[in-house]
């Protein structure tokens, strides 16, 4: 009896001395794959919110407003460039001028050419003055007495712009002599009517006082 108590307590002793073996064990086993593996990672920060707002384009050139040009108003001419295309109107179309006296004055249309008009469309008035002839340009028409033979309508331009005639100067007319003259814009403008350029040629002087012009026009693109 005593024996089998004794044998019974061993094999109690036994059993606590495997399970506390088998306890430490995976204690142990715990512990090395928890080394094996490292510190934890720290987690990553919340991304920010991005603000709302327009699209901004990459693209400078597409965002950068394209400068525009602003209206020219009405009855304002436009500007003349080197880049101008004039339009042929007539070539060297002649006409007489005669007055009956030096007391006369008599209005001339270079548009069509033609003479005795009235002053609103008159782009010139003949005279003459001690048995001279003279042309005076039309308030708002311009001119220039530097002109010669065989001048482009933009040449014409340039010798009104560096050499122009002054307002209600009186322009004595001799023989072989040339004038380039530019409408004025805004009696063209109101008649619906082109701005023109004409070159003139003064042909001969009569000794009745007869003077013979000889003039080709162009007009001046207006858009």
């Amino acid at each position: 009896m005593v024996i089998g108590v004794a044998v019974l307590a061993l094999l109690l002793a036994l059993g606590s001395a495997a399970v506390s073996w088998r306890a430490l064990d995976q204690a142990q086993t715990a512990r090395d794959i928890a080394s094996a593996r490292g510190p934890a990672a720290p987690s990553a920060p919340a991304a920010e919110p991005i603000p709302s707002g327009p699209a901004v384009s990459a693209d400078p050139e597409q965002t950068a407003a394209s400068p525009e040009e602003p209206p020219r108003s009405p009855g304002t001419p436009p500007e003349i460039t080197a880049e101008t295309v004039y339009k042929p109107k007539y070539d060297n179309q002649s006409l007489i001028l005669k007055t009956a006296d030096c007391f006369t004055r008599m209005q001339v249309d270079l548009d069509e050419p033609r003479a005795n008009v009235g002053s609103g469309n008159a782009d010139v008035a003949f005279g003459c003055s001690n048995g001279n002839p003279w042309f005076r340009l039309a308030s708002g028409v311009e001119g220039s007495e530097t002109a010669k033979a065989g001048m482009k309508p933009g040449e014409c331009g340039d010798a009104i712009r560096s050499a122009p005639i002054a307002q209600g100067t009186v322009v004595p007319l001799r023989k072989g002599s040339w004038l380039c003259v530019r409408t004025n814009y805004r009696t063209a403008y109101a008649q619906r009517d082109e701005w023109r350029v004409i070159l003139v040629e003064i042909v001969s002087i009569g000794n009745d006082g007869a003077v013979v012009i000889r003039a080709t026009a162009w007009d001046i693109p207006t858009n």
